[in-house]
């Protein structure tokens, strides 16, 4: 005999599967993020659709997941739901705990440092309890922990134009675009050098997104030669910094993120012909968070009392 399922029976570790997986469209990423096995996360979908009586939420076959007409629709109703009550939570441990602990993800420590300092020595001396902890971003992955809110702020180089994004106060600007060479490199030797030499070596571009990725390293020069990436695999700064000094890839950068990674087997050459670059928070569309909204007012404090604060990099 059919049972009609009703809400009661729905668990919240279904629908938070179905969210997950209809934001990453992949099983096994989404399995990762939920700390299942693909196996499981398979079985959870299947429970839900069946409690929906039967309705496919998604098509799967072994290359592409894609949400059916039913699984869209679900989703659209699901999602201002999600975030009302991942702000009310919010709100809630805010109000329990007081201004409490912030996130924040640092991809260089030296990127905007003078003003962040600053204002996390005043945030954690104006209320009792409060804390500030910098988290590292991964090289290959800034802004995932920003969306999966394992830091409720991240410092990020600009231009940056994502529409789940939030860009809030500079930390700094006009930090000089460099590149990091090997000593015994043809551009080691040289006092500057133009976007035109880029491609003349492969380089390591980050990944995304394509917006900051083109203006730390343009895919073609002005005059219309490829700009090639390294044909390698970077795991991590440490990793970035050998491969460099192997001389098997030149690296794009910003004068901070050089000196703060500063190496003798490493020289670094001015860019003549990339703008400067700036440094801002960011945090994610429709996350409330009372603990970062407060710190953020003491940036801005920060950037307004001390406004040289914000032109100079560390």
């Amino acid at each position: 005999m059919y049972r009609e399922f009703t809400m009661a029976d729905i668990e919240l570790r279904e629908l938070t599967l179905f969210m997950v997986l209809a934001e990453e469209l992949h099983f096994g990423r989404t399995a990762e993020r939920l700390g299942l096995t693909t196996s499981r996360a398979s079985q959870t979908l299947r429970a839900l659709e069946r409690k929906l009586g039967g309705r496919r939420l998604f098509d799967r076959t072994s290359r592409v997941v894609t949400l059916t007409a039913a699984g869209q629709a679900l989703h659209d109703e699901l999602a201002p739901i999600v975030t009302d009550l991942d702000n009310a939570l919010a709100r809630a441990r805010g109000r329990a705990a007081g201004p409490g602990l912030i996130r924040i993800g640092v991809l260089n420590a030296a990127s905007g440092s003078l003003v962040l300092n600053e204002a996390v020595r005043l945030f954690e001396q104006s209320y009792d309890g409060a804390e500030v902890r910098l988290v590292a971003t991964p090289l290959t992955d800034r802004l995932g922990p920003l969306r999966r809110r394992e830091v409720d702020l991240s410092v990020t180089r600009l231009p940056l134009d994502q529409s789940d994004i939030v860009i809030g106060p500079l930390l700094s600007r006009g930090d000089p675009r460099v590149v990091m060479v090997a000593v015994d490199h043809p551009l080691a030797s040289r006092s500057q050098v133009s976007v035109e030499d880029l491609a003349d070596y492969p380089v390591r571009r980050p990944a995304d997104p394509p917006e900051l990725a083109e203006a730390s390293c343009p895919t073609h020069t002005p005059s219309g030669r490829p700009i090639v990436s390294a044909d390698v695999h970077v795991n991590d700064s440490s990793e970035l910094l050998l491969l460099i000094a192997q001389g098997r890839l030149v690296h794009p950068t910003v004068a901070p993120f050089a000196e703060h990674f500063r190496h003798p087997d490493i020289a670094i050459i001015p860019i003549e012909d990339l703008p400067a670059s700036s440094t801002a928070l960011a945090w994610l569309r429709g996350y409330q968070h009372p603990a970062r909204d407060a710190f953020l007012a003491t940036v801005e404090d920060v950037v307004r009392s001390h406004p040289h604060l914000a032109g100079t990099s560390a």
